[in-house]
């Protein structure tokens, strides 16, 4: 079972990849994001980041990134320090600290004066001796040693603040993450001390902040969260439900102010324990092994106490798909939907030889479930079903299409005036059985026809909480930069040409009757001829003849509409530029285009082969190519469509007025003498390089994604 990383799932939950921080950050985000999560600025402050870093600021925020970030949470009422800052004060605790520890000192007249705006040169002091330097010890005066020495370790990154001028929130949060990768006066990485982990310049905060997580819990009717929370992830997914139902689990970081909630249920008869029936570590449920969580899980679920192989259960899952809490009897019963992906027939030994039949369903909430089915039932892939669960195990129902349109919002929360569930689960399909998981999010904007929905459910609200479509997204679908489909046609063309040249050089020796032809002359020489020169060109194209062609315009619209519409639209094109003038060759075209073929690709930077049993309508740059849900199969394989790009955005491209968004995981190549290199945007110098994008222009609702990138010098 593929599992989800933790680490990964608290990055999602504090934005823009905060747990995995780079040495310098291009922007601010990321140092605020983290000090949120070290609990050095609150939610509230960061809807004013523009506010002025004040000195009660600054000392919180030191201790965030410092060693006794948790100390400062558990001292509770710690006496009157300073004349202006009482036990009762939130900066109270974090002033203590930092001043016992040298950071920062008050003034003579027994004042610390915590809401004093605080400049460049005193920030910079302070955080210098929180790395450990004695300010006495810098070459130079005040300000301008310690400013030195600052921009030297490279405190001052990404700030554009000068000696004497104010800092704001932002500006402290960017100066305390840029001393994460700072060297201390004992010549470490000041992350180090903390505990992070850091290589080849990156500082890995999770272990950190993992250790602030709590749970996993199991909600009951009524069951409230210790706090409001300001993030809120649903099966990994961001929402602002915070609502906990019956049988959700739920973890919580209080610092961070984050809940994650999850729904996930593995549901069925268990039809393996491991390593052993009297202790599990893992449990096999509907086909899929998932690891147990706890030792109380593992009780409820070993031979000892009555569990294991052959009890139907309702395995609650949390963060890596661990199964965290077990149900059976009636509160076991699940119904899922799905589709099929697979079916399988193998030999058992019951009270005799039978052939059991096994069932894969790709359901909404992103498991695929086997399920054992009578022999005689006929479940092909991509059909529509239900799985449903109770104390006599699974059982499988076809379903009829239920099917429902409209326009989905902005937000990606309703789909015209039907609102989705906040836990809704939306899957994709194909005709072959292939699915994925979408988010809400993917489909915002979008038009779904009554076609594009196979299948939906409601919650008791009315609120639609599954949905299956059908292949909408154009996802599901793997997509590469063709090459070498030339080599493949060689044998093929070469001998079309022969049968073309025997044809012109018969013509031009004899005016009798040859297939056809009652006479030839000058022109119809060089007709024949022409037409050789046109079925070669047609047959063998280059892919840098293709790419230059796009690029320079000589390959306009209509010639690569007719050349890649259909297979069909493809012969019929070559045959009639041959037309009656070469008799037999029209048989040798015909026999070409109904044989399969070798296509070279690159997918995601490898190479690879794709072996078919008939040619398809491609000749070179983006396709798409469509697999059966095993992956084994090549059932389709379509030209994308080219379009030479004049600007380049984020997320986006520009052809003249018309705008095409760009895939999350759009593939970028650099064409250069025959050979597709993988590479990043940020490598291509974009005035030596014209931008071809490839996009999908098969009809999905939710498709015309540029899906590659292709670079090709125009010098």
């Amino acid at each position: 079972m593929k599992k989800r990383i933790l680490a990964l799932l608290l990055a999602v939950c504090v934005a823009c990849s905060m747990l995995i921080l780079p040495a310098s950050a291009s922007g601010s985000n990321t140092a605020v994001q983290t000090a949120v999560t070290l609990g050095g600025l609150t939610s509230d402050q960061t809807a004013n980041l523009a506010a002025p870093l004040t000195r009660g600021a600054l000392t919180k925020l030191m201790v965030a990134f410092s060693a006794y970030r948790e100390s400062a949470k558990t001292q509770g009422s710690t006496g009157t320090l300073f004349s202006d800052v009482g036990s009762g004060s939130a900066y109270a605790p974090y002033v203590r600290i930092a001043v016992q520890q040298g950071w920062i000192s008050g003034y003579t007249d027994g004042s610390f004066r915590p809401d004093n705006a605080v400049t460049l040169e005193e920030a910079c002091t302070a955080v210098l001796k929180l790395l450990g330097y004695d300010v006495t010890t810098l070459s130079g005066t005040f300000p301008a040693a310690q400013l030195n020495k600052a921009n030297e370790l490279g405190l001052r990154d990404n700030l554009t603040k000068t000696q004497g001028e104010g800092m704001t929130l932002e500006d402290g949060a960017v100066l305390l993450y840029n001393a994460l990768t700072a060297t201390t006066a004992e010549g470490k990485v000041y992350a180090s001390s903390l505990g992070f982990t850091v290589n080849n310049g990156v500082v890995d905060v999770s272990s950190i902040l993992l250790s602030n997580v709590k749970g996993p819990f199991v909600a009951g009717l009524g069951t409230q969260l210790p706090f409001a929370p300001t993030a809120v992830y649903r099966n990994d997914t961001v929402t602002t439900d915070a609502t906990l139902n019956a049988y959700d689990v739920y973890y919580y970081n209080e610092t961070a102010q984050t809940v994650w909630i999850y729904t996930r249920k593995a549901a069925g008869r268990i039809t393996a324990v491991a390593p052993s029936a009297n202790a599990p570590t893992s449990v096999t449920v509907a086909g899929t092994e998932y690891t147990i969580a706890s030792s109380s899980v593992a009780a409820q679920l070993s031979a000892l106490n009555g569990g294991g192989v052959g009890q139907v259960v309702t395995l609650l899952l949390g963060m890596n798909d661990e199964a965290v809490s077990v149900l059976t009897g009636d509160a076991a019963n699940e119904v899922f939907y799905g589709v099929v992906q697979t079916t399988s027939r193998s030999l058992v030994e019951n009270s005799g030889p039978d052939v059991q039949q096994t069932v894969a369903v790709a359901c909404t909430d992103g498991v695929t479930r086997s399920v054992n089915v009578d022999k005689q039932f006929n479940y092909p892939a991509g059909k529509l079903v239900a799985i449903t669960v109770d104390e006599n195990g699974e059982s499988i129902q076809s379903l009829e299409t239920k099917s429902t349109s409209g326009t989905v919002n902005a937000e990606g929360t309703a789909l015209d005036n039907t609102a989705l569930a906040s836990n809704v689960e939306i899957l994709d399909t194909t005709s072959e059985g292939l699915a994925g998981a979408v988010r809400p999010s993917r489909l915002s904007g979008v038009t779904l026809s009554g076609t594009d929905v196979k299948y939906y459910t409601t919650n008791e609200k009315g609120e639609i909480d599954r949905l299956i479509l059908s292949d909408v997204t154009g996802d599901l679908w793997e997509y590469a930069a063709l090459d070498g489909i030339q080599a493949a046609t060689d044998y093929a063309g070469s001998k079309i040409d022969e049968k073309i040249n025997e044809k012109v050089s018969s013509s031009s020796s004899t005016s009798s009757s040859l297939a056809g032809m009652t006479t030839t002359t000058e022109d119809d020489d060089q007709k024949a001829k022409q037409t050789a020169l046109d079925v070669r060109n047609i047959l063998l194209p280059s892919t840098s003849d293709v790419l230059y062609g796009l690029v320079d315009g000589s390959i306009v619209s209509t010639t690569w509409n007719q050349l890649t519409g259909s297979t069909d639209r493809l012969a019929a094109y070559v045959l009639k530029k041959v037309g009656d003038n070469v008799g037999g060759v029209a048989g040798n075209i015909i026999d070409y285009f109904a044989s399969g073929a070798n296509y070279v690709c690159y997918v995601n930077g490898k190479q690879v082969t794709y072996t078919t049993s008939v040619k398809y309508p491609v000749i070179a740059g983006g396709v798409a190519i469509g697999k059966s849900a095993d992956g084994k199969k090549v059932n389709a394989m379509v030209q994308l469509s080219p379009v030479v790009v004049d600007k380049l955005g984020a997320g986006w491209v520009m052809k003249g007025d018309t705008r095409y968004e760009t895939a999350d995981d759009i593939q970028v190549y650099l064409w250069n003498q025959g050979t597709y290199y993988k590479v990043s945007l940020a490598d291509l110098n974009t005035q030596d390089y014209k931008l071809i994008g490839w996009y999908d222009n098969q009809g999905h609702s939710a498709g015309n994604k540029i899906r590659l990138l292709v670079a090709v010098r125009t010098n």
